[in-house]
């Protein structure tokens, strides 16, 4: 198949600057746009009921828009050494193999795949051109951190510390920060703060919930978990030293004091929420019962960490959703049930308040019970990028 022209230029690495963005941009002194003084003013109506796993084309800006390299040149150059710059090359352009296995059980077309497809959703970028959803890059900034167009998008906002003039970030008030991060996230920004958003960002396409997909063969659950993973490969903590892939986002490290053993554990804990979380979901909508034991054994098995975690360095959040947990066992592997959206999806809400309450309410610093477990868990590094990265 002969990709068009624009789809093409947009979709090489050599093109791909949009990265991996961090949730503050690090071009101090330049205002692209700016803040009004009320932050409900600025929360956009997409935003209020964003869907933290997807990322509205409508809303994309795609990489000849939104120059993400400007601010952020280490992000992006370490970025398009990673499989996320490449998958969109590697699964959907090559109509082959799993890919063409896949897209047959879903009745798509190799057309359909570079469009609106739910292969596209998790291994690219897609955004509207000429009026069409079409990929225009792999997975990149937007995928990751949210769609950051529209007037009321994230994009300038992130990175405008007045009102009104372009100050230095060392400059902002605590009032005016506290604006602009109330209307990035109603503009439905992703930011490295916000652990449970990123983890429920994460996990919405390394779990996968489409039955007819898994039903094909394709892995219900890649091997996925979250500290290990955003450690490695995915990296990109480069704000405050340039030269270096810090261990833990920079900025967050400066403006709090902690320190990167404070929040693996809380990444550890509230990713093994969310993965129980997202797991339950997907089982409160399938009806294959061929499907069904994958959803459930992730589950399972998220549910049998949350019990370690909560004997190492119980919390009452841990302790709530261990509660929770307790009765899954004796109905996640029975037969589907007329009752079942409600039952796992009514469960699946309560595991996201606990994660959501666990992450505002721990800084890590007594979670030290936790560390054995986090270290057995390596940075993961793909094998592609170790054979281009030795």
């Amino acid at each position: 198949m002969q990709r068009d022209k624009t789809t093409r230029l947009q979709t090489r690495p050599v093109a791909w600057m949009l990265g991996l963005a961090c949730a503050f941009c690090a071009f101090q002194g330049v205002l692209l746009a700016t803040l009004p003084q009320k932050a409900e003013e600025t929360a956009a109506p997409a935003g209020k009921n964003r869907n933290a796993n997807r990322s509205d084309p409508k809303r994309v800006m795609g990489i000849t828009k939104s120059d993400c390299k400007k601010c952020h040149p280490s992000e992006v150059t370490h970025w398009m050494k990673t499989v996320h710059s490449q998958s969109s090359e590697l699964r959907l352009y090559k109509f082959e193999g799993n890919t063409e296995k896949y897209a047959k059980a879903l009745g798509v077309t190799q057309d359909q795949l570079l469009a609106d497809s739910t292969c596209a959703t998790c291994h690219a970028t897609k955004a509207i051109v000429n009026n069409v959803t079409k990929v225009i890059a792999s997975v990149s900034c937007e995928s990751c951190h949210g769609a950051a167009g529209g007037e009321d998008g994230w994009l300038n906002r992130h990175q405008s510390y007045h009102a009104s003039m372009p100050i230095p970030r060392a400059q902002e008030t605590a009032e005016h920060r506290e604006q602009r991060i109330k209307a990035i996230d109603a503009a439905g920004m992703i930011r490295s703060d916000n652990i449970y958003e990123q983890a429920k960002s994460c996990y919405g396409c390394h779990i996968i919930g489409e039955e007819k997909l898994v039903a094909a063969g394709h892995k219900a659950a890649s091997a996925f978990e979250f500290v290990s993973w955003s450690s490695g490969e995915v990296r990109h903590n480069f704000f405050v030293d340039k030269t270096k892939n810090a261990d833990a986002p920079t900025l967050w490290a400066e403006r709090t004091g902690s320190n990167v053993e404070n929040r693996r554990r809380v990444k550890f804990v509230v990713g093994t929420l969310v993965k129980l979380e997202m797991a339950l979901r997907h089982r409160a909508k399938a009806k294959n019962p061929a499907v069904i034991p994958q959803f459930s054994a992730v589950a399972a098995a998220s549910s049998g960490q949350l019990a370690q975690i909560n004997g190492l360095a119980g919390t009452p959040e841990t302790q709530a959703a261990v509660v929770l947990a307790t009765p899954l066992l004796g109905m996640l592997f029975a037969p589907p049930q007329p009752t079942d959206a409600k039952t796992f999806g009514d469960i699946a809400d309560k595991f996201a308040e606990q994660a959501r309450k666990f992450a505002k309410t721990h800084d890590g610093s007594k979670l030290k019970g936790l560390d054995a477990l986090i270290k057995l868990r390596a940075p993961h590094f793909s094998q592609q990028y170790k054979t281009k990265n030795p």
